[in-house]
This record gives C-alpha cells, sequence and structure tokens, in this order.
C-alpha cells in the first residue's frame, strides 16, 4: 500500500568522521564534543545560533559541505541495506533506506504510535525549508515479508559500498541502482503498510515542507507528482530485526513521608520487598528502587480495555505518577526525566545513589507487535514508551527534496 522509490543521494566522502546520533539524543555533552570535529554533519544538523540564525546557519553549512565536496551526489536514484553488527555479536539489525511518498503517510499507510509537538515540528520544518534535504533517517517497520528480505540478500551478495566501526557498532551499507531490483521492491511495497518507529516529527515535517512547497510552486511544479518533495527518506526494516529496550522514569523528590508513599502505592499495587536487584521480565511487573531498596510492583486491577491503557508504562503513569506523585504531564515536569537503553541495575541504582534522586522505576519492554496493534486502531502510545536500540546514524545519506 506504500509507492517507495530509490533516492538519489548526497553522501560524505569520509561517513565514520560525518555520521552522528539523531540529533534528538544528543545531549549539550555531546553536542561540543561532536563540534570540535569541522568535518562532521552536526554543525548542519545542528548549527550554532538562535531563533532563525540556526536555519540562516544550516542552509550555509549545507552549502559549504556540497561546495568543498564533503557530500557529493549520487549519479542515479539507489536504494540502500543499511545494517548494524554489534562488535560482541550479540545483536544485528538491518533495512533498506528509500524514499517513499508523502501522500502515502497523509493516507495513512504509514502509521503513527506517538503524537507529534508543536515546538519540535516547528523546528524540524525550518530546518528542512533551509537545507532542502532530509538530514535523518524516519525508523519504520514492515510486518515480515519473505519477497522482501530475499531482495535484501541479493543485494548484499556485492560487496558493501560502506563499511565502519563507530558508537560500538559496525556500520554496513550496501547499494543497487539495478531497475530489475528496485521494480522488484516497489512492487513487495505495494502491499506493505509501514509503521514509525522512531522520527514521528521528521516524517511530520516533511509533510510540512511538501505543503510549504505547494504554496511556494508553479502550476507546472505542482503538477509533477515525481517532484523529491513529494517523497521523505525512510528506514524499513522488518518487524522481526527491531529491539526495543526499557524507557525507565526517574523521580527526583519525594514530597510525602516514605511510609506515607508505600501506604498509598499498595491501594493500587502489590508490593514485594526484594533481598536483591530486580529487572522486571514479564509484563505486569514494574521495578521502583526506593531508599537503598528493589521493590516489584505488581498492579491489583487493570479495568481499562483500551490497549493503550494496558501497557505497563501506561499502568504507571495512571495509577502511580500522576494520582500519587501529581506528575500529570511528564514532558512538561521538572520533577521527571527519562532514561531509555540501560539494563544493568546497578546503573539504575546510581541515579539515586550517586545522583541524588529518589525514585527509579524500571519497566518491562513494549513489544513491536503492541505497537502494530495501537497504531492499527488510530491509537497512540504515551510519551516516553519506547527505546529502540542501535540508533540509526545521521549523516550517512543526505535526501534532496530540490
Amino acid at each position: 500500500m506504500v509507492k517507495i522509490r530509490g533516492i538519489q543521494a548526497f553522501r560524505p566522502k569520509d561517513p565514520e568522521e560525518f555520521s552522528i546520533p539523531p540529533y534528538d539524543v544528543i545531549d549539550e555533552k555531546m553536542e561540543k564534543e561532536l563540534k570540535t570535529n569541522p568535518r562532521s554533519s552536526i554543525h548542519v544538523i545542528l548549527p550554532e545560533g538562535e531563533g532563525d540564525e540556526i536555519y540562516a546557519n544550516a542552509k550555509k553549512e549545507m552549502q559549504k559541505l556540497i561546495d568543498n565536496e564533503i557530500i557529493i551526489q549520487e549519479n542515479k536514484r539507489s536504494i540502500y541495506v543499511y545494517r548494524q553488527e554489534a562488535l560482541d555479536g550479540s545483536f544485528s539489525q538491518e533495512g533498506l533506506i528509500m524514499g517513499v511518498s508523502i501522500a502515502d503517510y497523509k493516507e495513512g499507510h504509514i502509521k503513527k504510535h506517538e503524537h507529534t509537538r508543536e515546538k519540535p515540528l516547528k523546528d524540524r520544518t525550518a530546518h528542512i525549508q533551509a537545507t532542502k534535504m532530509n538530514t535523518g533517517l524516519v525508523w519504520t517497520t514492515y510486518k515480515a515479508n519473505k519477497s522482501i528480505r530475499e531482495l535484501i540478500e541479493e543485494i548484499k551478495r556485492q560487496s558493501p559500498d560502506t563499511e565502519f566501526i563507530k558508537f560500538g557498532y559496525k556500520q554496513i551499507i550496501w547499494k543497487t541502482d539495478a531497475e530489475d531490483i528496485i521494480s522488484r521492491l516497489k512492487e513487495a511495497f505495494k502491499s506493505k503498510e509501514l509503521y514509525i518507529a522512531d522520527g514521528h516529527h521528521r516524517a511530520a515535517s516533511a509533510a510540512e515542507f511538501q505543503k510549504y512547497m505547494l504554496k511556494n510552486s508553479s502550476e507546472s511544479d505542482k503538477a509533477n507528482n515525481d517532484a523529491n518533495w513529494n517523497y521523505f527518506m525512510i528506514y524499513a526494516a522488518s518487524d522481526e530485526q527491531v529491539r526495543i529496550l526499557p524507557y525507565n522514569r526517574v523521580v527526583k523528590q519525594l514530597s510525602m513521608p516514605k511510609n506515607k508513599f508505600l501506604g498509598q502505592i499498595m491501594e493500587n499495587f502489590n508490593i514485594e520487598i526484594l533481598a536483591g536487584k530486580f529487572i522486571p521480565e514479564e509484563k505486569g511487573n514494574i521495578g521502583m528502587f526506593f531508599d537503598g531498596k528493589w521493590y516489584k510492583l505488581a498492579p491489583k486491577k487493570i479495568s481499562e480495555t483500551k490497549r493503550e491503557k494496558r501497557l505497563d508504562v501506561s499502568v504507571l503513569q495512571d495509577q502511580l505518577i500522576t494520582p500519587i506523585l501529581g506528575i500529570e504531564h511528564i514532558r512538561k515536569n521538572d520533577n521527571i526525566f527519562f532514561i531509555g537503553g540501560i539494563s544493568d541495575p546497578s546503573d539504575m541504582e546510581s541515579y539515586v545513589t550517586d545522583k541524588g534522586n529518589t525514585l527509579f522505576f524500571s519497566l518491562y519492554p513494549v513489544k513491536m507487535r503492541e505497537i502494530e496493534e495501537i497504531a492499527d486502531e488510530g491509537k497512540f502510545m504515551p510519551p516516553k514508551s519506547t527505546w529502540f536500540d542501535p540508533k540509526l546514524l545521521s549523516g550517512l545519506l543526505f535526501n534532496p527534496l530540490f
């Protein structure tokens, strides 16, 4: 049900030096470190400046990259296989980098599970308007498909186009511009729907940019359905390839005595005090590190029939964080923050014992099938529900929209 095609990408001469993590997981410390490298994509993806100056600088930096041939445009539209392999052999994932029609996004064939917020949407839309490029990947999944799997393997029979090690993973890219393979991929995806795993704001900003172009283009350009701005760049992987890690919660301060807090929790949860460390190994169990001890919390009752409300992250929010801690809007409350991807209980404990916080909640990760089911119903996950790992690098390919 989706229309895909190759992209005539701009690629860096030195992808190892140029590539960075997605902009929305880069903290101030990492940003400062990355910006010590003058040939990093950080300068165009997160440029210096304030207000509109940011986007003017993004435009200048992009032009410098092109003029100085730090990035060079491919001669033909291609589709790419992007694979990441853990150096210890513990995990690997791979998917296709290509273009997909914005019409499919608007018509609901590319399904969402997360609300977008106005501020980051405006930021990424302004960034696209300035650079005329997709600089990051929208991570999508599709339900496992034998035909697509065989085509990926066919592309991988040739030698990799790019191969380097960064951020603990071997990063490998194969490229094909073979019309036969691309044609068969197009046919295979005609019957598939896509699910956005990560990159909701990048997808939404591409749709906003299309609106902008429709308002500011000639009649002949508007009628050109093949125009680059009618497509955006995605990474599409089988749902069997995806690894989701817990997205845990840390509460800074508790505004009530310890015994009162535990007493209120017991109204909604069965509580077990544990002698050792605890990581939830199944849905329906929540770990809590508090006052030097690990607790296992199991909800006494889940009355909700809505699928998205039966997630552990929703149960924790609706039965503890909001009614007991008084934290209703988790994105706007400074008393709570989120830690994605860590699995060592000692690391979790350190957020309380070493960093001055009060509570650490450890959650069992959401499954991809749950995300698909919720998206199929047109519903949305709670904020900060999923941490996809490893992150896809930005700067491997830029997709021109001009």
